[in-house]
């Protein structure tokens, strides 16, 4: 008799199911049974994890041709006997390769851990579109977060994103992250989470006002702002400052940092793609790829229609940034100096100097975010000129249509000759890889990447 909880998720948890046993049918079982239990009524809906491998490669050549543009990598390792194992797989949808063209040039890079029966980690690269939404550019799975499957992931996404002086990726310190960028991307710049260091810096000093006076400094827009707040966080806790300093202010702080990272500064986006992928984890891995097919084309067909409902110039989230940079510029005082260029006083009695060409201010937001500043606002209004019209193009609700004009299609329900993907084994068949996961329940809770938390006080 099929389990009545399949096909409702994840199904009860093993405790809530021991306790409906023994309330609702007077059977007393023990955790382990009701796990197990859990565990094969869930495999008889999602199918056999082993068996998922061997249909991996019919999957990912069906998938390729549903979806055109589509960049699949599948990489096997031999064994005893001509067996292939599965090793690496990388996925890139055509969609998000034509839609990366409209976004900013930053990517967000994450990994997690996978939970179903062989483990493994889920990669993820993904960029930010002009609505500060997530943008999924690639996924990628491993069987652990190393240097050479980092590596590995990092020359497959070159095929996607080539790198560029211009590049800016971000991400928490993971060792194999950091070193995989500097083989394959050295033309790119890196920067770190900062909510990471936060928990670093919260974990070893134990002082709440130390993550306080690292965020304001980390966000500030000028050097002397910069050094303002970091001066108050050397006078709290000196030990603090030189942790800070040998990770490199440049790494974490905005006003340092050479390239242009917007607003981006954490790796939140994709800590919200796996959020958003957590049931999914313990999923066999076809299933795991068609859950975030069919996700994906949910999110690129209400954005789709998001985009075309819009009236405005800009997307809506930046639209009401730029509102609030209004309310916040009434009152100012604005002189024009030269061409497209004026000066700003603000409510403090504070002076600044607008270029409404090149798009900069002595703030320093206005080109730190591509978006104009409360002073930018002041000058545009005064100058007569658009106030939309000097924000990014990136922003634009044009843009942001074009990034999600392409569609993701699903996968036809057919038998195919296997499409061996490089796996010519001597039955052809593709096993899964030889790590399983540790006997017991998975932990649930986040496992902290390996820099997170090695620096002892």
């Amino acid at each position: 008799m099929r389990s009545k909880y399949v096909g409702t998720g994840s199904g009860p948890r093993p405790g809530a199911l021991r306790e409906m046993m023994r309330t609702d049918h007077s059977v007393p079982i023990s955790y382990w049974t009701a796990w197990k239990s859990r565990e094969i009524a869930i495999e008889n809906g999602r199918g056999n994890a082993e068996e998922a491998y061997n249909t991996l490669p019919s999957y990912l050549q069906q998938l390729a041709v549903a979806n055109p543009g589509t960049l699949v990598a599948l990489e096997t390792s031999k064994g005893p006997g001509g067996v292939h194992r599965f090793k690496y797989l990388f996925l890139s949808f055509g969609a998000s390769i034509k839609g990366l063209e409209f976004m900013r040039k930053v990517v967000i890079i994450d990994g997690t851990h996978l939970k179903g029966k062989f483990a493994g980690c889920l990669l993820t690269a993904s960029a930010q579109d002009g609505n500060y939404q997530i943008f999924p550019i690639a996924f990628g799975i491993v069987d652990s977060e190393n240097e050479q499957s980092w590596t590995w992931f990092f020359n497959k996404l070159t095929a996607v994103v080539p790198d560029a002086e211009d590049l800016v990726f971000v991400s928490d310190r993971h060792t194999a992250i950091y070193s995989g960028i500097r083989r394959v991307y050295p033309a790119a710049k890196h920067c770190a989470c900062l909510l990471h260091l936060q928990r670093n810096v919260q974990t070893i000093f134990k002082k709440k006002h130390l993550i306080y006076l690292m965020g304001r400094a980390a966000r500030a827009y000028k050097l002397e702002d910069f050094y303002l707040h970091f001066n108050e966080l050397k006078q709290v806790d000196i030990a603090c400052a030189d942790y800070l300093i040998r990770i490199g202010l440049e790494h974490w702080a905005r006003a340092h940092f050479e390239g242009a990272r917007y607003n981006i500064m954490t790796s939140n986006l994709a800590e919200s793609l796996n959020a958003a992928l957590s049931e999914a984890r313990e999923y066999p891995i076809v299933p795991l790829l068609e859950y975030i097919r069919s996700m994906m084309m949910g999110w690129f067909s209400a954005r789709r229609d998001a985009a075309a409902k819009t009236v405005g110039a800009l997307t809506s989230k930046v639209t009401d940034i730029l509102t609030k940079n209004f309310t916040a510029s009434t009152g100012y005082a604005v002189k024009h100096i030269i061409n497209h260029e004026f000066e700003v006083v603000d409510g403090n009695g504070l002076y600044h100097r607008v270029d409404l060409d090149h798009k900069t201010c002595s703030c320093k937001e206005f080109e730190a975010l591509a978006i104009p500043c409360a002073h930018a606002v002041a000058a545009a209004i005064y100058g007569r000129e658009s106030v939309e019209g000097k924000a990014g193009e990136f922003y634009s609700t044009a843009f942001w249509a074009l990034a999600y004009n392409g569609s993701i299609n699903p996968v036809e329900q057919k038998k195919v000759e296997v499409y061996k993907f490089g796996v010519d084994g001597e039955d052809g068949h593709l096993r899964p890889p030889a790590t399983r996961r540790p006997p017991g329940r998975p932990r649930k809770s986040r496992i902290p990447s390996r820099g997170e938390f090695k620096v002892s006080q």
